[in-house]
């Protein structure tokens, strides 16, 4: 009878050899090094980032493995991060950065579903013997169609919290925003056969001869001269004076719709010396897409009177989910 190895079976008598398949074993220190890079990753959100990591299961982690929900303050922003985790050893390049090799047609598999979800979508390479963790934007990521780059300068810590939650854009915002619908009325100003500017200076002249207050009945409105030469100045690019000269038709609504305790205090860069209030609505209009709009007005005697400032679209320059988009080289 052939001798029994102690790992084998007895099974009605026959020896059944318990041989692990060529491979295995190195799945299983893969295997190993992805949990550590895992939980490397799950230590930070936790502790450093004060956010909470959910890891997907292995046959459910679709080009993702978890999912990072930013929190401030202990409480949930509503922005998600999904998050790729490998935790192999690479050589830098000459830049500085490290390289990640994948199948070409699991790749570009994998770019498909990045781009297909919302919220910020990275990739955190970790150094399975530091333990030290960086990261790359998988939506803007310089690699090729079988590498992913990860810049050595982009280390995933406690101040890569506010970068990465930048990705994510404003939609978490935008969803809570007040909503005021617009009519064709409202922008009659735009339809007029003059040209857009003194039609537009028409419509402003009739919103300060309307009293309009905050929230219907709050404080007082003026729309002085302050306001029409802010929105005209010459130092505005054409374009955002067209836009503002369009918005001016949902002013009134949101001014009216929007209590005084749901403004904001507003801190313009280099003018930080005036009183400035902001409100903020998403407006739908018959002829465009429904978009998120400011208007900001200065305050002359506390509580009790505001000046018109400006009108304008925050989201200028950004995708469809919020973010900034990256300056042109």
């Amino acid at each position: 009878m052939p001798r029994r190895a102690p790992s084998d079976f007895l099974v009605n008598g026959s020896i059944i050899p318990n041989r692990r398949p060529r491979g295995e074993a190195v799945s299983l220190k893969t295997q190993k090094q992805g949990q550590i890079g895992v939980n490397v990753v799950e230590r930070i959100v936790l502790k450093e980032w004060g956010c909470r990591w959910q890891a997907l299961d292995a046959h459910n982690d679709d080009a993702v493995d978890g999912l990072i929900f930013i929190e401030r303050g202990g409480e949930m922003t509503g922005q998600v991060v999904f998050a790729q985790v490998k935790c192999i050893k690479r050589k830098l390049k000459k830049n500085g950065d490290r390289k990640i090799s994948l199948n070409a047609k699991q790749l570009k598999r994998n770019m498909e579903i990045w781009h297909r979800v919302v919220g910020a979508v990275i990739l955190i390479l970790v150094d399975p013997d530091t333990l030290q963790a960086f990261w790359t934007d998988l939506r803007l990521n310089g690699g090729t169609s079988t590498q992913i780059f990860v810049p050595e300068t982009q280390i995933f810590d406690r101040s890569a919290k506010e970068l990465i939650s930048q990705l994510c854009g404003n939609l978490h915002r935008d969803v809570l925003a007040r909503k005021i619908r617009t009519e064709a009325i409202d922008f009659e100003h735009v339809r007029s056969r003059e040209h857009i500017q003194p039609a537009s200076r028409k419509l402003y002249l009739s919103l300060r001869n309307d009293n309009i207050c905050i929230g219907g009945s709050g404080p007082s409105v003026i729309f002085d001269r302050h306001g029409w030469r802010h929105i005209t100045r010459r130092e505005r690019p054409e374009l955002t004076r067209y836009q503002s000269f369009i918005l001016l038709g949902c002013v009134r609504k949101i001014l009216q719709a929007t209590p005084r305790d749901d403004f904001q205090d507003y801190r313009p860069k280099g003018r930080s010396s005036e009183k400035l209030i902001v409100a903020r609505a998403a407006v739908s209009f018959t002829f465009r897409q429904t978009a998120i709009v400011k208007v900001v007005l200065k305050e002359i005697e506390p509580e009790k009177s505001y000046r018109f400032h400006t009108v304008y679209e925050p989201r200028r320059r950004r995708n469809v989910l919020g973010a900034q988009e990256p300056l042109s080289p």
